[in-house]
């Protein structure tokens, strides 16, 4: 199975251009951090069963419950030290386990997505329980900066990686 990660890095920079010049992150030291922020239509994702595509065929969904984070210097620049929360629901207790793949990317303040890593949280269900909740992934983004002034240009974005039916699901969902 292919992962698309094109189409949602195109919304994601729609998204940080938006939000650019926000200052979510804080930090003791005073910076003006750059922001993080979830992908448009690629906060949520649908697990489906095998050969499904659409509503009656999710097995689990899952969202990017709540990001937090701070920065600070670095002596090349600053670091950006992000919290992701992950929701999953289950449609059927045989599902024991979900495993949620997502990116997270630095866009520049052009748009440009200069660095985008993978990761993958797995979330097992209890027997009885329907919805599980993760600890807090922590995830560290590394901005080289001669001009630590211009952080807050730039923004760090999170997103799952979805499949073409993933992002026809979301779209769908979501319309514009």
């Amino acid at each position: 199975m292919s992962v698309v990660r094109p189409a949602a890095l195109l919304a994601v920079v729609g998204a940080a251009a938006s939000l650019a010049g926000c200052n979510f992150g804080s930090t003791r030291e005073g910076l003006n951090c750059p922001s993080v922020v979830n992908a448009p239509n690629a906060d949520t994702i649908a697990i489906f069963r095998p050969g499904g595509h659409d509503a009656k065929d999710v097995a689990v969904g899952g969202k990017i419950y709540k990001v937090t984070s701070t920065c600070e210097r670095e002596k090349e620049g600053v670091v950006i030290n992000a919290e992701l929360t992950f929701y999953a629901q289950r449609a059927a207790l045989e599902t024991k386990s979900v495993t949620l793949p997502y990116f997270v990317a630095l866009v520049d303040p052009q748009q440009r997505v200069l660095s985008e890593e993978s990761f993958q949280v797995q979330l097992p269900f209890p027997a009885a329980e329907f919805y599980r909740e993760s600890a807090p992934e922590k995830i560290t983004v590394h901005l080289p900066l001669t001009d630590r002034t211009q952080a807050s240009a730039f923004s760090v974005v999170v997103g799952f990686q979805l499949t073409p039916d993933q992002i026809a699901f979301n779209r769908a969902a979501h319309p514009q």
